[in-house]
Protein backbone atom coordinates (compact mmCIF):
# COMPACT_ATOMS: atom_id res chain seq x y z
CA UNK A 1 0.00 0.00 0.00
CA UNK A 2 1.54 3.30 -0.87
CA UNK A 3 2.05 5.78 1.68
CA UNK A 4 -0.02 8.80 2.16
CA UNK A 5 1.19 12.06 0.78
CA UNK A 6 1.72 14.73 3.64
CA UNK A 7 -1.34 16.94 2.81
CA UNK A 8 -3.54 13.42 2.63
CA UNK A 9 -1.64 12.99 6.37
CA UNK A 10 -2.84 15.98 7.61
CA UNK A 11 -6.20 15.72 6.87
CA UNK A 12 -6.87 12.31 8.24
CA UNK A 13 -5.82 13.75 12.00
CA UNK A 14 -9.31 15.21 12.51
CA UNK A 15 -10.85 12.54 15.30
CA UNK A 16 -14.14 12.24 16.14
CA UNK A 17 -16.04 13.59 18.49
CA UNK A 18 -18.14 11.72 21.26
CA UNK A 19 -19.53 13.22 24.66
CA UNK A 20 -16.97 11.40 26.39
CA UNK A 21 -13.78 12.87 24.45
CA UNK A 22 -15.43 16.37 24.46
CA UNK A 23 -15.93 16.05 28.44
CA UNK A 24 -11.65 15.13 28.50
CA UNK A 25 -10.94 17.69 26.24
CA UNK A 26 -12.85 20.35 27.68
CA UNK A 27 -11.28 19.27 31.49
CA UNK A 28 -7.66 19.07 30.13
CA UNK A 29 -7.65 22.71 28.47
CA UNK A 30 -9.48 24.58 31.42
CA UNK A 31 -7.18 22.67 33.86
CA UNK A 32 -4.35 24.20 31.18
CA UNK A 33 -5.92 27.80 31.35
CA UNK A 34 -5.64 28.08 35.18
CA UNK A 35 -2.75 26.89 35.63
CA UNK A 36 -0.31 27.74 32.53
CA UNK A 37 1.35 30.36 33.66
CA UNK A 38 4.72 31.21 31.80
CA UNK A 39 3.25 32.36 28.39
CA UNK A 40 3.34 29.84 25.19
CA UNK A 41 6.41 28.10 25.54
CA UNK A 42 5.28 26.70 28.82
CA UNK A 43 1.37 25.65 27.40
CA UNK A 44 3.21 23.94 24.72
CA UNK A 45 5.59 21.80 26.53
CA UNK A 46 2.33 21.51 29.27
CA UNK A 47 0.65 19.75 25.82
CA UNK A 48 3.54 17.53 24.80
CA UNK A 49 4.25 16.24 28.14
CA UNK A 50 0.68 15.45 28.85
CA UNK A 51 -0.79 14.65 25.39
CA UNK A 52 1.60 12.63 22.98
CA UNK A 53 2.51 8.90 23.17
CA UNK A 54 1.61 6.25 25.21
CA UNK A 55 -1.79 6.91 26.34
CA UNK A 56 -2.24 10.17 25.01
CA UNK A 57 -3.96 11.73 22.41
CA UNK A 58 -1.28 11.84 19.30
CA UNK A 59 1.99 10.33 18.45
CA UNK A 60 5.06 12.68 18.61
CA UNK A 61 5.28 13.29 14.77
CA UNK A 62 1.46 14.51 14.36
CA UNK A 63 2.25 17.03 17.72
CA UNK A 64 5.72 18.43 15.85
CA UNK A 65 3.69 18.97 12.68
CA UNK A 66 0.83 20.73 14.10
CA UNK A 67 3.10 22.82 16.02
CA UNK A 68 5.49 23.68 12.94
CA UNK A 69 2.28 24.92 11.24
CA UNK A 70 0.71 26.73 14.31
CA UNK A 71 4.07 28.63 14.37
CA UNK A 72 3.62 29.39 10.41
CA UNK A 73 0.23 30.59 11.16
CA UNK A 74 -1.36 34.36 12.35
CA UNK A 75 -2.00 34.04 15.88
CA UNK A 76 -1.24 33.23 18.91
CA UNK A 77 0.68 29.54 18.46
CA UNK A 78 -0.28 27.72 22.21
CA UNK A 79 -4.07 28.70 21.61
CA UNK A 80 -3.61 27.25 17.86
CA UNK A 81 -1.59 23.96 18.88
CA UNK A 82 -4.85 23.97 21.73
CA UNK A 83 -7.30 23.90 19.06
CA UNK A 84 -5.14 22.00 16.50
CA UNK A 85 -4.90 19.11 19.56
CA UNK A 86 -8.86 19.20 20.39
CA UNK A 87 -9.33 18.57 16.51
CA UNK A 88 -6.82 15.43 16.46
CA UNK A 89 -8.78 14.48 19.58
CA UNK A 90 -12.21 15.22 19.08
CA UNK A 91 -13.15 16.57 15.50
CA UNK A 92 -13.99 20.12 14.57
CA UNK A 93 -16.29 20.10 17.91
CA UNK A 94 -13.52 18.68 19.95
CA UNK A 95 -10.93 21.80 18.16
CA UNK A 96 -14.17 24.36 19.44
CA UNK A 97 -14.70 22.62 22.78
CA UNK A 98 -10.44 23.25 23.62
CA UNK A 99 -10.33 26.93 22.40
CA UNK A 100 -13.75 27.79 24.03
CA UNK A 101 -12.00 25.98 27.54
CA UNK A 102 -8.30 27.09 26.98
CA UNK A 103 -9.54 30.94 26.52
CA UNK A 104 -12.27 31.06 28.94
CA UNK A 105 -10.34 31.53 32.68
CA UNK A 106 -7.67 34.13 30.97
CA UNK A 107 -11.32 35.63 29.27
CA UNK A 108 -12.71 35.97 33.04
CA UNK A 109 -9.68 37.29 34.85
CA UNK A 110 -9.18 40.08 32.18
CA UNK A 111 -12.88 41.07 32.13
CA UNK A 112 -12.73 40.81 36.41
CA UNK A 113 -9.15 42.97 36.23
CA UNK A 114 -10.72 45.33 33.45
CA UNK A 115 -13.63 46.29 35.94
CA UNK A 116 -11.19 46.50 38.61
CA UNK A 117 -9.33 48.72 37.00
CA UNK A 118 -11.46 51.16 35.09
CA UNK A 119 -13.81 51.09 38.96
CA UNK A 120 -10.63 52.17 40.82
CA UNK A 121 -8.54 53.42 38.20
CA UNK A 122 -8.56 57.11 39.93
CA UNK A 123 -7.87 56.09 43.18
CA UNK A 124 -4.44 57.05 43.98
CA UNK A 125 -2.60 53.70 45.25
CA UNK A 126 -4.41 52.01 42.16
CA UNK A 127 -2.65 54.68 40.15
CA UNK A 128 0.52 54.21 41.78
CA UNK A 129 0.54 50.73 41.32
CA UNK A 130 0.49 51.16 37.85
CA UNK A 131 2.83 53.26 37.48
CA UNK A 132 5.01 50.97 38.62
CA UNK A 133 3.39 48.58 36.48
CA UNK A 134 4.18 50.28 33.14
CA UNK A 135 7.48 50.56 33.06
CA UNK A 136 7.59 46.50 33.50
CA UNK A 137 5.38 46.10 30.49
CA UNK A 138 8.31 47.65 28.53
CA UNK A 139 10.63 45.92 29.87
CA UNK A 140 8.93 42.49 29.26
CA UNK A 141 8.04 43.24 26.05
CA UNK A 142 11.95 44.27 24.70
CA UNK A 143 13.01 41.51 26.55
CA UNK A 144 10.60 39.44 24.18
CA UNK A 145 11.40 40.91 21.25
CA UNK A 146 15.03 40.31 22.07
CA UNK A 147 14.52 36.33 21.97
CA UNK A 148 12.57 37.25 19.12
CA UNK A 149 15.07 39.27 17.35
CA UNK A 150 18.00 36.54 18.09
CA UNK A 151 15.80 33.68 16.17
CA UNK A 152 15.01 36.04 13.60
CA UNK A 153 18.55 37.52 12.62
CA UNK A 154 19.82 33.86 12.38
CA UNK A 155 17.08 32.48 9.90
CA UNK A 156 19.11 33.44 6.64
CA UNK A 157 23.12 33.53 5.70
CA UNK A 158 25.68 33.29 8.54
CA UNK A 159 27.26 37.09 8.21
CA UNK A 160 28.62 37.41 11.61
CA UNK A 161 28.73 35.39 14.64
CA UNK A 162 29.54 36.60 18.16
CA UNK A 163 28.30 35.81 22.10
CA UNK A 164 26.98 38.21 24.39
CA UNK A 165 26.58 37.50 27.77
CA UNK A 166 25.92 33.53 27.84
CA UNK A 167 24.17 33.76 23.99
CA UNK A 168 25.35 32.84 21.01
CA UNK A 169 24.09 35.41 18.04
CA UNK A 170 24.31 34.55 14.62
CA UNK A 171 23.26 37.40 12.56
CA UNK A 172 22.53 37.78 8.79
CA UNK A 173 23.18 41.82 7.96
CA UNK A 174 19.56 41.84 5.12
CA UNK A 175 17.62 40.86 8.11
CA UNK A 176 19.54 43.24 10.52
CA UNK A 177 19.02 45.94 7.84
CA UNK A 178 15.11 45.07 7.62
CA UNK A 179 14.48 44.76 11.26
CA UNK A 180 16.05 48.22 12.09
CA UNK A 181 14.38 49.40 8.92
CA UNK A 182 10.78 48.70 10.14
CA UNK A 183 11.27 50.20 13.55
CA UNK A 184 12.41 53.63 12.06
CA UNK A 185 9.52 53.24 10.04
CA UNK A 186 7.23 52.65 12.67
CA UNK A 187 8.05 55.37 14.71
CA UNK A 188 8.09 57.95 11.89
CA UNK A 189 5.61 57.15 9.84
CA UNK A 190 3.48 54.82 11.62
CA UNK A 191 2.38 52.28 8.56
CA UNK A 192 -0.10 50.00 8.49
CA UNK A 193 1.68 46.82 10.14
CA UNK A 194 0.54 44.48 7.44
CA UNK A 195 2.00 46.92 5.00
CA UNK A 196 5.83 46.69 6.58
CA UNK A 197 5.71 43.02 6.71
CA UNK A 198 4.69 42.87 3.05
CA UNK A 199 7.60 44.91 1.53
CA UNK A 200 10.01 42.97 4.07
CA UNK A 201 8.95 39.33 2.72
CA UNK A 202 9.20 40.91 -1.16
CA UNK A 203 12.60 42.19 -0.20
CA UNK A 204 13.71 38.86 1.44
CA UNK A 205 12.59 37.08 -2.04
CA UNK A 206 13.71 39.43 -4.41
CA UNK A 207 17.47 39.45 -3.02
CA UNK A 208 17.75 35.53 -1.43
CA UNK A 209 15.96 33.99 -4.23
CA UNK A 210 17.29 36.32 -7.29
CA UNK A 211 17.66 32.92 -10.04
CA UNK A 212 13.83 32.34 -9.20
CA UNK A 213 12.61 35.87 -9.54
CA UNK A 214 14.99 35.74 -13.42
CA UNK A 215 13.00 32.39 -14.15
CA UNK A 216 9.69 34.01 -13.49
CA UNK A 217 10.64 37.51 -14.19
CA UNK A 218 7.39 38.37 -16.30
CA UNK A 219 5.03 37.43 -13.56
CA UNK A 220 7.13 38.97 -11.16
CA UNK A 221 7.46 42.14 -13.60
CA UNK A 222 3.52 42.25 -13.51
CA UNK A 223 3.27 42.02 -9.66
CA UNK A 224 6.01 44.08 -9.73
CA UNK A 225 4.02 47.08 -11.26
CA UNK A 226 0.96 46.54 -9.34
CA UNK A 227 2.90 46.48 -6.37
CA UNK A 228 4.46 50.14 -7.68
CA UNK A 229 1.02 51.84 -8.34
CA UNK A 230 -0.32 50.41 -5.20
CA UNK A 231 2.73 51.74 -2.89
CA UNK A 232 2.46 55.45 -4.89
CA UNK A 233 -1.27 55.15 -4.39
CA UNK A 234 -0.63 54.42 -0.60
CA UNK A 235 2.51 57.45 -0.19
CA UNK A 236 0.66 60.06 -2.07
CA UNK A 237 -3.25 59.24 -0.62
CA UNK A 238 -4.03 62.20 0.78
CA UNK A 239 -2.96 64.39 -2.19
CA UNK A 240 -5.01 62.23 -4.33
CA UNK A 241 -8.14 62.40 -2.17
CA UNK A 242 -7.98 66.29 -1.83
CA UNK A 243 -7.94 66.11 -6.33
CA UNK A 244 -10.14 62.61 -6.57
CA UNK A 245 -11.88 62.87 -3.61
CA UNK A 246 -15.15 64.61 -4.47
CA UNK A 247 -15.90 62.85 -7.29
CA UNK A 248 -14.99 59.59 -5.86
CA UNK A 249 -17.25 60.19 -3.40
CA UNK A 250 -20.09 61.44 -5.65
CA UNK A 251 -19.77 58.30 -7.36
CA UNK A 252 -19.54 55.94 -4.31
CA UNK A 253 -21.82 57.88 -2.01
CA UNK A 254 -24.37 56.86 -5.37
CA UNK A 255 -24.52 53.36 -4.96
CA UNK A 256 -27.18 51.62 -3.40
CA UNK A 257 -24.73 49.70 -0.56
CA UNK A 258 -23.20 52.84 0.37
CA UNK A 259 -25.50 53.93 3.48
CA UNK A 260 -25.61 50.46 3.91
CA UNK A 261 -21.76 50.26 4.87
CA UNK A 262 -21.52 53.57 6.25
CA UNK A 263 -24.12 52.36 8.86
CA UNK A 264 -22.36 49.21 9.86
CA UNK A 265 -18.95 50.86 10.26
CA UNK A 266 -20.79 53.87 12.18
CA UNK A 267 -22.26 50.51 14.86
CA UNK A 268 -19.43 50.19 17.43
CA UNK A 269 -20.40 46.75 18.10
CA UNK A 270 -19.34 45.94 13.91
CA UNK A 271 -16.48 48.08 13.99
CA UNK A 272 -15.10 46.27 17.17
CA UNK A 273 -15.79 42.73 15.82
CA UNK A 274 -14.46 43.55 12.44
CA UNK A 275 -11.35 45.34 13.44
CA UNK A 276 -10.46 42.32 16.01
CA UNK A 277 -11.04 39.88 13.12
CA UNK A 278 -8.53 42.27 11.14
CA UNK A 279 -6.03 42.26 13.78
CA UNK A 280 -6.76 38.04 14.55
CA UNK A 281 -5.65 37.65 10.73
CA UNK A 282 -2.45 39.23 10.59
CA UNK A 283 -0.49 39.03 14.46
CA UNK A 284 1.82 36.75 12.74
CA UNK A 285 4.75 36.13 14.80
CA UNK A 286 2.86 35.80 18.17
CA UNK A 287 0.39 37.72 20.38
CA UNK A 288 3.08 40.49 21.12
CA UNK A 289 2.15 41.80 17.30
CA UNK A 290 -0.94 42.99 18.28
CA UNK A 291 0.96 46.04 20.02
CA UNK A 292 1.93 47.74 16.76
CA UNK A 293 -1.83 47.03 15.65
CA UNK A 294 -3.42 48.61 18.43
CA UNK A 295 -1.27 51.31 18.87
CA UNK A 296 -2.18 52.66 15.87
CA UNK A 297 -5.82 52.02 15.22
CA UNK A 298 -6.98 51.76 18.59
CA UNK A 299 -5.42 54.63 20.65
CA UNK A 300 -4.28 56.73 17.49
CA UNK A 301 -6.83 56.41 15.26
CA UNK A 302 -9.76 55.29 16.72
CA UNK A 303 -9.04 56.72 20.07
CA UNK A 304 -11.27 54.29 21.99
CA UNK A 305 -8.38 54.60 24.70
CA UNK A 306 -5.28 56.79 25.88
CA UNK A 307 -1.95 54.93 24.87
CA UNK A 308 -1.25 54.80 28.96
CA UNK A 309 -4.63 52.56 29.23
CA UNK A 310 -3.58 50.43 26.51
CA UNK A 311 0.10 49.79 28.30
CA UNK A 312 -2.49 48.99 31.37
CA UNK A 313 -4.06 46.56 29.33
CA UNK A 314 -1.13 44.60 28.08
CA UNK A 315 0.14 44.49 31.56
CA UNK A 316 -3.35 42.74 32.20
CA UNK A 317 -3.00 40.54 29.55
CA UNK A 318 0.30 39.41 31.03
CA UNK A 319 -1.19 38.75 34.78
CA UNK A 320 -3.20 36.02 33.33
CA UNK A 321 -2.43 32.44 32.73
CA UNK A 322 -3.80 32.70 28.44
CA UNK A 323 -2.45 34.52 25.76
CA UNK A 324 -1.33 38.17 25.57
CA UNK A 325 -3.97 38.70 22.64
CA UNK A 326 -6.70 38.42 25.27
CA UNK A 327 -6.15 42.51 25.69
CA UNK A 328 -8.52 42.66 22.87
CA UNK A 329 -11.24 41.61 25.98
CA UNK A 330 -9.60 45.06 27.71
CA UNK A 331 -9.95 47.09 24.89
CA UNK A 332 -14.02 45.84 23.76
CA UNK A 333 -14.84 46.20 27.65
CA UNK A 334 -13.43 49.49 27.40
CA UNK A 335 -15.00 50.48 24.43
CA UNK A 336 -18.26 49.58 25.42
CA UNK A 337 -18.28 50.87 28.92
CA UNK A 338 -17.52 53.86 27.30
CA UNK A 339 -20.47 53.91 24.66
CA UNK A 340 -23.24 52.56 26.99
CA UNK A 341 -22.51 55.19 29.71
CA UNK A 342 -21.25 52.34 32.44
CA UNK A 343 -23.04 49.87 31.93
CA UNK A 344 -21.53 46.76 33.38
CA UNK A 345 -22.52 43.90 31.43
CA UNK A 346 -22.45 45.53 27.87
CA UNK A 347 -18.75 46.43 28.51
CA UNK A 348 -18.71 42.28 29.41
CA UNK A 349 -20.19 41.80 26.36
CA UNK A 350 -17.87 43.75 23.89
CA UNK A 351 -15.19 42.22 25.68
CA UNK A 352 -16.66 38.66 24.75
CA UNK A 353 -17.27 40.53 21.02
CA UNK A 354 -13.66 41.44 21.10
CA UNK A 355 -12.01 37.89 21.79
CA UNK A 356 -14.49 36.42 19.33
CA UNK A 357 -13.35 38.58 16.87
CA UNK A 358 -9.47 38.21 17.34
CA UNK A 359 -9.22 34.62 18.40
CA UNK A 360 -11.95 33.72 15.77
CA UNK A 361 -9.55 33.54 12.45
CA UNK A 362 -7.56 30.68 14.83
CA UNK A 363 -10.55 28.47 14.11
CA UNK A 364 -10.53 29.21 10.87
CA UNK A 365 -7.00 28.63 9.97
CA UNK A 366 -7.06 25.14 11.89
CA UNK A 367 -10.31 24.12 11.13
CA UNK A 368 -10.12 25.49 7.29
CA UNK A 369 -6.94 25.75 5.79
CA UNK A 370 -4.71 23.47 7.89
CA UNK A 371 -4.22 21.23 5.31
CA UNK A 372 -3.04 23.51 2.40
CA UNK A 373 -0.73 25.23 5.07
CA UNK A 374 0.85 21.96 5.81
CA UNK A 375 1.55 21.97 1.84
CA UNK A 376 2.75 25.25 1.20
CA UNK A 377 5.19 25.47 4.49
CA UNK A 378 8.26 23.70 2.91
CA UNK A 379 7.84 25.97 -0.09
CA UNK A 380 11.19 27.67 -0.60
CA UNK A 381 10.04 30.76 -1.85
CA UNK A 382 7.46 31.01 1.25
CA UNK A 383 9.86 30.53 3.51
CA UNK A 384 12.43 32.92 2.51
CA UNK A 385 9.36 35.70 2.41
CA UNK A 386 9.03 34.52 5.72
CA UNK A 387 12.48 35.33 6.83
CA UNK A 388 12.02 38.72 5.69
CA UNK A 389 8.51 38.79 7.16
CA UNK A 390 9.68 37.77 10.88
CA UNK A 391 12.61 40.41 11.18
CA UNK A 392 10.04 42.95 10.29
CA UNK A 393 7.49 41.62 13.14
CA UNK A 394 10.47 42.46 15.73
CA UNK A 395 10.88 45.56 14.45
CA UNK A 396 7.62 46.97 14.22
CA UNK A 397 7.23 45.64 17.92
CA UNK A 398 10.05 47.33 19.24
CA UNK A 399 9.10 50.69 17.02
CA UNK A 400 5.72 50.79 18.44
CA UNK A 401 7.17 50.00 22.15
CA UNK A 402 9.30 53.13 21.60
CA UNK A 403 5.88 55.19 20.71
CA UNK A 404 4.32 53.46 24.06
CA UNK A 405 7.79 54.09 26.49
CA UNK A 406 7.36 57.65 26.13
CA UNK A 407 3.85 57.81 28.37
CA UNK A 408 5.72 54.89 30.48
CA UNK A 409 8.82 56.62 31.28
CA UNK A 410 7.80 59.79 33.56
CA UNK A 411 11.00 60.00 35.76
CA UNK A 412 14.51 58.22 36.28
CA UNK A 413 12.68 55.65 38.48
CA UNK A 414 10.46 54.04 35.27
CA UNK A 415 13.73 54.28 33.40
CA UNK A 416 15.26 51.95 36.30
CA UNK A 417 12.16 49.73 36.53
CA UNK A 418 12.39 48.83 32.70
CA UNK A 419 15.94 47.84 32.88
CA UNK A 420 15.71 45.85 35.46
CA UNK A 421 12.56 43.91 34.21
CA UNK A 422 14.35 43.35 31.04
CA UNK A 423 17.60 41.92 32.67
CA UNK A 424 15.16 39.83 34.93
CA UNK A 425 13.20 38.23 32.54
CA UNK A 426 15.93 37.86 30.25
CA UNK A 427 17.33 35.49 33.35
CA UNK A 428 14.44 33.17 33.82
CA UNK A 429 12.29 35.14 35.68
CA UNK A 430 8.31 34.92 35.64
CA UNK A 431 6.99 37.97 33.79
CA UNK A 432 3.96 37.78 36.33
CA UNK A 433 6.25 37.99 39.27
CA UNK A 434 7.62 41.17 37.69
CA UNK A 435 4.67 42.83 36.92
CA UNK A 436 3.45 42.15 40.96
CA UNK A 437 7.13 43.56 41.72
CA UNK A 438 6.94 46.71 39.73
CA UNK A 439 3.51 47.05 40.99
CA UNK A 440 4.76 47.01 44.61
CA UNK A 441 7.59 49.76 43.71
CA UNK A 442 5.03 51.90 42.48
CA UNK A 443 2.95 51.85 45.95
CA UNK A 444 6.03 52.05 47.81
CA UNK A 445 7.13 55.09 45.76
CA UNK A 446 3.89 56.62 46.36
CA UNK A 447 3.70 56.49 49.58
CA UNK A 448 7.49 56.64 50.94
CA UNK A 449 9.28 58.90 47.87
Amino acid sequence: MAEPTEGEAVKSYGGEPSEAKLAEIARYFLYIGIVGFGGPLVHIAMMEDDLVGGDGWTDQRTFMEGLAICNTLPGPASTQLGIFMGWVRGGTLGALVAGGAFMLPTFALVVTFSWLYFVYQTVPSVEAFFYGINPVVIGLIVGAAWSMGRSALAEGRNDIEFELGSEAWTIDFLLLVLLVATIVVTVVLNPNPVLSFIVAGLMAVAIYRMAWVRENRKRVGWWSAIGAIASTVYLFRDRLESILGPYLRTAVESSPIWGLLVALWANTWVKLFLFMIYTGSFIYGGGLVLIPFIEKYVVNEFAWMTAREFVDGVAIGQLSPGPVVMTTAFVGYKLLLDASGGVIWIAVIGALVATIGAFGPSFVFILGFFPYFAQVRDNEIVQTALMGVNAAVVGAILGATVTLAQESFVDPLTVILAGATFVLFRRGIDAVYLIIGGGAVGIGAFFFL
